[in-house]
């Protein structure tokens, strides 16, 4: 009875570590990117002068280099790849640099909706320009 007690009890200990194992291994479900990655509509306009921009079209992806950034390509209709934070809901554009302009901003992420409000900046000394831009991106697939 006792042996019978003791196989039992082991059994449930493997069983258990069996799950938590597979648990740890289900990374998608636990990497808070997930919830952002798709492609997206853009409607965008300037907070500046209050004038809508062409609508446009971005990927989001994961960055496989690390943990808590996002590949946002296309950022801007500028075909550029922007890297951005993911924290929760709340998206972060940390200073970024392509050619001469300079993109930061913030955003979050509701239902099935992005929006990042941001900067850019041009950063060429001959170069005068910045804008402010609020980003609505409407997930397609």
């Amino acid at each position: 009875m006792k042996n019978k007690q003791i196989k039992s009890f082991l059994l449930l200990i493997l069983a258990s570590l069996l799950l938590f194992v597979m648990a740890a291994c289900d990374s998608d479900d636990s990497d808070e990117r997930s919830k952002f990655l798709g492609r997206y509509e853009v409607e965008e306009q300037s907070l500046e002068t209050y004038t809508p921009r062409d609508d446009y079209e971005v990927n989001i992806l994961k960055d496989t280099g690390s943990q808590s950034l996002v590949i946002i390509s296309n950022f801007y209709n500028y075909d550029v790849d922007v890297y951005a934070r993911i924290d929760g809901y709340d998206i972060y554009v940390e200073n970024e640099l392509h050619g001469i302009f300079e993109f930061n901003g913030s955003g979050s992420l509701s239902g099935s909706v992005i929006t990042i409000d941001y900067n850019v900046e041009a950063v060429a000394d001959d170069v005068e320009y910045f804008d402010r831009l609020r980003a609505e991106m409407v997930r397609k697939d």
